[in-house]
C-alpha cells in the first residue's frame, strides 16, 4: 500500500494532495511511495513503485489513468484555493517528460511533412495540454504555423504552411 513517513496536516495543500493520492493508490491495491518536488509553479507528486506492472496500471492506456488521478487530486486540493495555490502534477517513471518528448517528436515530424507536401497536416484530437505542447514546439519553426480546430474532445492541431 502507499506509505506515509509522517503524519499529514490536511490543511496544507501538498499534504492533502499526498493523502488523497495515497488513498486512491490503496484502493487500486498499488504499493507505492510518493515523493514531492516543486517545478516552477507546480507541485509534482512522483509515485515510485517497485513493480513495473503497477507503474503501467498508474499510467493506463495512453495516460488516461494518471490523468484521471491528477484531475481528482487537483479537484480535492483546489477546493480551498488561495494566493499560494500550486498546480498539482502526478507523475511516475518520468511519464510526463517522456510524453512531452514524444509530442515534440510528432510535432517536428508533421511539420516536415507539411513543408515537404506544401499543404496543411492535421493531427489526431488531443487534450488542451498536449495541443499546447505542439503549438509551443512549432511556435518558432520557420515555414509553418499552427491552429487548433474542432470542439471539445475532437479539438486538434492543424499545421499549416506559413
Amino acid at each position: 500500500m502507499a506509505e506515509t513517513s509522517t503524519e499529514t496536516d490536511l490543511t496544507d495543500p501538498t499534504e492533502r494532495a499526498i493523502e488523497v493520492l495515497e488513498g486512491m493508490l490503496q484502493r487500486m491495491d498499488i504499493a507505492a511511495e510518493i515523493g514531492v518536488g516543486e517545478d516552477n509553479d507546480r507541485t509534482v507528486l512522483d509515485v515510485k513503485c517497485e513493480n513495473e506492472d503497477d507503474v503501467q496500471r498508474i499510467i493506463g492506456r495512453r495516460g488516461q489513468v494518471i490523468d484521471a488521478l491528477q484531475h481528482l487530486v487537483a479537484k480535492a486540493v483546489g477546493r480551498n484555493r488561495d494566493e499560494n495555490y500550486r498546480h498539482v502534477v502526478v507523475d511516475t517513471a518520468d511519464y510526463r517528460q517522456r510524453q512531452i518528448e514524444r509530442l515534440e517528436g510528432i510535432a517536428n515530424k508533421k511539420a516536415e511533412e507539411c513543408l515537404e507536401a506544401g499543404r496543411s497536416v492535421g493531427l489526431n484530437p488531443m487534450s488542451a495540454h498536449d495541443r499546447r505542447i505542439i503549438h509551443m514546439t512549432l511556435a518558432d519553426r520557420e515555414g509553418v504555423r499552427t491552429e487548433s480546430e474542432g470542439e471539445g474532445s475532437d479539438r486538434r492541431v492543424i499545421i499549416l504552411p506559413a
